[in-house]
């Protein structure tokens, strides 16, 4: 309980407390006031001077009595009214107190309204506000409401990220003579597509962040439950985006498939188009149409960090299906390489990130063309690279400028993710690994 409603309560009682008092005093005052009238009346009917007197004396007696019981009757409510004080005084200290504790625990805490905790990412515009709230870590099978990180001078976020784990195995995987590329990037790593063999890698199991690269996850998930043709109806839950968000533009209502919304999210990066296919799948694992997109997009989440579990991914926690900055999400260049993989060895993604533009045409009728925001399969952005064929770009606050990009050439496909680069850099730091990574024999 705040200051304010504190203080509310205790002018409150304070009121309660003199309307008890007042009342107290006039009931006694009333009933004295009553045994005086009928003592007068009977002298009035016919008593000497003397039991005047006498009637006198025991007047004064009646009223010292009286004021006596008023003020015994004062105390007796003053009393009470002081012990229900303090038991409402200890009752909010007790409050209080309970409150300071779990600020102590949660440093970040407050509150959130629910349009706040599902807002998205602005692709190529980073991201300024900040989210606040208690966290509770995400896996496969414990999944929370995102808490998002909006202005990220508010949050400590990575207080929130765990011991990251480097086990014999990773170890192992990542012991290669590592070639001498000059890259910008934070966190880079780049693959064999077929054999996953590890050919370059720059603080591979460091904590990033992944942005909107994350839509390669939830691409990977959308397949796994439904049919490319499958028809989704947009709802609501295009509004739990924030206003900065990159978009498809959307509309409830409107009729799309699987493969247009796959288009909507790897194309423009829509994070509209995220969540309505977050809420479709949520709701069909939870085989319940009518869960709230609250649930379903939790669920979904769920289902997100259980697929990358099952690519091999170790160190990540994923909150968002379109990779906001969030509160105790975090992940690797490694895992994203891993995820990147998968993505570059479906052939729908693949498909459809390796267009420079899409036009769609919608179950209900609507004519759309989307630009992919990755500059490497565009050919007069200045970045074009002719044998990359996707993946996804990424860009937050926290993040930087991130792309998990693929390359394929006589039959070799390779796979680089480059983590918090420069706005230049990721383009160049992805080219110069896809090179080597195609050139190397």
């Amino acid at each position: 309980m705040n200051k304010k409603s504190l203080l509310g309560l205790l002018f409150f009682t304070c009121i309660i407390m003199i309307g008890l008092y007042i009342g107290a005093d006039y009931m006694v005052r009333h009933s004295s006031s009553e045994t005086t009238k009928d003592k007068s009346y009977a002298l009035e009917e016919g008593s000497t001077k003397e039991d005047n007197i006498n009637d006198s004396t025991d007047d004064v007696t009646v009223d010292d009595q009286a004021q006596q019981l008023i003020e015994d009757e004062n105390d007796a409510y003053k009393e009470i009214l002081a012990k229900a004080a303090d038991n409402i005084l200890a009752q909010e200290s007790q409050q209080l107190d309970n409150s300071v504790n779990d600020m102590a625990l949660n440093p970040a805490i407050d509150s959130v309204t629910q349009e706040s905790w599902l807002t998205n990412e602005g692709e190529e515009a980073l991201s300024a506000d900040s989210t606040k709230g208690d966290v509770l870590s995400a896996t496969a099978d414990n999944v929370s409401e995102p808490q998002l990180i909006y202005n990220a001078k508010d949050v400590d976020y990575m207080s929130y990220i765990p011991e990251l784990i480097i086990d014999s195995e990773l170890e192992q995987t990542l012991d290669i003579s590592n070639p001498d590329i000059s890259i910008d990037a934070k966190a880079a790593i780049l693959f064999d597509a077929d054999t996953k063999e590890v050919l370059y890698h720059k603080n591979p199991v460091e904590a990033v962040f992944p942005a909107s690269t994350i839509k390669l996850l939830t691409s990977l998930v959308a397949l796994d439950w439904c049919d490319e043709e499958e028809q989704v109806t947009i709802g609501d839950e295009i509004t739990m985006i924030a206003s900065d968000s990159t978009r498809a533009y959307l509309k409830e209502g409107e009729i799309l498939t699987i493969r247009d919304l796959m288009a909507a999210m790897l194309l423009p990066s829509g994070n509209d188009a995220a969540y309505a296919v977050a809420t479709y799948v949520g709701r069909k694992s939870l085989d319940n149409m009518e869960a709230t997109k609250e649930e379903a997009v939790i669920e979904f989440v769920r289902l997100m960090n259980k697929k990358a579990a099952a690519l091999g991914v170790k160190n990540s926690c994923f909150k968002t299906p379109d990779g906001y900055d969030a509160i105790g999400q975090y992940t690797t260049a490694y895992d994203m390489g891993l995820i990147g993989i998968a993505a570059a060895q479906n052939d729908t993604i693949t498909e459809i990130s390796c267009q420079s533009s899409s036009r769609n045409i919608f179950v209900s009728g609507e004519d759309v063309t989307w630009t992919n925001t990755n500059k490497l399969i565009k050919q007069y952005s200045g970045q074009f690279y002719s044998h990359a064929v996707g993946l996804k770009t990424g860009t937050s606050t926290i993040a930087g400028r991130c792309i998990v990009a693929a390359a394929e050439c006589d039959g070799k496909k390779v796979v680089c993710a480059v983590m918090d680069s420069t706005s230049t850099g990721r383009w160049e730091d992805a080219i110069a690994l896809l090179k080597y990574g195609l050139e190397k024999e």
